[in-house]
């Protein structure tokens, strides 16, 4: 593995468990076992390896998810929707570092990473959910936005709560089934 290989494997650690301000450039070329100076060599300063550490694990993971849904959207939407969300859910859990960075970016005020914006979304995950609200299969009182926000998030914290879910079998299941349901039930626009 080349230098700025380690440094990027290295940094995603430190910046994982200790965030941007709290990681030392000496803790992370210690665990990546190159001289500081490649730091600077290859990434400008420590706020440039961040950066790098980013982009490599955002896009990483914006990748993986979206060859997994361009591959759903001729399934039947609500089949579709169930489907990736369980890719996200995989793809997510195969990235341990992905959370804790992400993290700490939005706990920092996304000085790094753009905020995300509805035009930033997966097109294909969009136009699942336009074939299921102009069929009747998805509520019409539920934008898409809400939908990604509230059921990404839900599948993003399961881990969280590993040790009370730990033995309970199907939870990623159920917890797809609940996001589900409440995307097809009835609608609860009362003309408000």
């Amino acid at each position: 593995m080349d230098s700025r290989s380690k440094l990027l494997a290295a940094a995603a650690e430190e910046f994982a468990l200790h965030g941007p301000r709290g990681t030392r450039v000496q803790a992370v070329v210690a665990r990546a076992g190159v001289n500081e100076r490649m730091i600077y060599h290859h990434f400008g300063s420590k706020d440039g390896l961040y950066r790098a550490v980013l982009e490599e694990h955002v896009g990483d993971f914006g990748r993986a998810w979206r060859a997994r849904l361009d591959q759903l959207v001729d399934l039947p939407p609500k089949e579709a929707m169930r489907a990736a969300f369980r890719a996200f859910a995989e793809v997510f859990a195969a990235r341990p570092l992905l959370g804790p960075l992400l993290l700490h970016e939005g706990l920092g005020g996304w000085q790094v990473r753009p905020r995300l914006t509805g035009e930033q979304l997966p097109e294909s995950l969009r136009e699942i959910y336009r074939r299921g609200r102009a069929d009747g299969t998805f509520r019409a009182d539920v934008e898409f936005e809400v939908l990604y926000a509230v059921g990404l998030s839900s599948l993003v914290v399961v881990p969280v709560f590993r040790g009370l879910l730990a033995d309970r079998p199907r939870v990623l299941d159920q917890v797809i089934e609940l996001i589900l349901d409440g995307l097809t039930g009835a609608s609860n626009d009362k003309g408000e």
